[in-house]
């Protein structure tokens, strides 16, 4: 028997799932406030499942008000700890003892979740994709091209589609365990090692896009021409300047932490000073 028949006879079907993702993707975000966060948009996203499993007013009652507890993750990839609540609220739903054990147990469980989740996705979408995003299509939107304008939101729209609808059927079709086999296989490291590899590769030709520097310095010979010194480093490797400045406030930023003004101050004055000079 698969998992998808299995479940049909526990009531709660693939189209209840989805439904619920779309309630929790749509209000996520937009019922968030400082005492609850998210709870209310949790709680919405399982008005529907929760209807199904508790045909008494008393029991649907008690299970609304305990996903009405603080709650707050990243909604996309957070979305595997609504498909693990469902799964848990399906077989608490179906005993007959024991039902504060299972109440803690899925409140434990959404606590405990909630926070490692909010890293993964938060790291991967903010802080990888959408970047990547954004620098693949700038460059082209510069150049006039509307479609390139779109393409983050568009993208970013497919990703959050396909990724929330995977995780919360994930996390419904192999319940708790759903998220610890995720972790353990190590596919989000590697996930999070190749984004992060692609974004240092596009931060890179930004670089070399957007950066303009050189140097007006030339070398005089006697009985030979000057050596210009832009040209013998375009030689050398083309945008080796920009590239260089970069790399150094990179280390910089590594070595004593995320001070930006300070850094933008210290651009400035070498600029200023360099251009004084006749350096730059």
């Amino acid at each position: 028997m698969d998992q998808v028949t299995k479940n049909n006879q526990e009531k709660i079907t693939k189209r209840d799932i989805t439904i619920s993702w779309i309630r929790w993707h749509a209000y996520a975000e937009v019922s968030a406030n400082f005492e609850r966060l998210q709870a209310l948009a949790f709680c919405a996203s399982m008005t529907g499942i929760l209807e199904k499993l508790y045909k008494k007013k008393e029991d649907l009652s008690r299970a609304l008000k305990k996903h009405l507890t603080m709650f707050n993750t990243q909604a996309n990839w957070g979305s595997v700890i609504n498909g693990i609540t469902i799964a848990l609220e399906e077989k608490a739903s179906q005993e007959t003892e024991n039902k504060e054990e299972s109440e803690e147990l899925i409140t434990g469980i959404k606590t405990g979740l909630m926070g490692p989740i909010a890293g993964i996705g938060d790291s991967l979408d903010f802080g990888t994709i959408r970047p990547i995003l954004m620098g693949i299509s700038i460059p082209f939107a510069l150049k006039g091209s509307v479609f390139a304008a779109f393409v983050p939101l568009v993208g970013q729209i497919l990703y959050m589609a396909i990724v929330g609808l995977f995780m919360i059927h994930k996390g419904y079709s192999t319940g708790k365990e759903s998220i610890t086999s995720l972790l353990s296989s190590g596919k989000i490291q590697q996930i999070i090692s190749g984004a992060g590899v692609l974004g240092m590769f596009m931060m890179g030709a930004l670089s070399a896009t957007f950066i303009s520097l050189s140097t007006p310095l030339v070398i005089s010979t006697e009985g030979a021409n000057p050596i210009e010194i832009q040209s013998m480093l375009d030689g050398i490797v083309p945008n080796l300047l920009p590239f260089a400045v970069v790399f150094a406030i990179y280390l910089y930023l590594k070595k004593t932490g995320a001070n930006y003004l300070k850094v933008v101050g210290i651009v400035l004055a070498v600029s200023l000073l360099g251009a004084a000079i006749g350096l730059f």
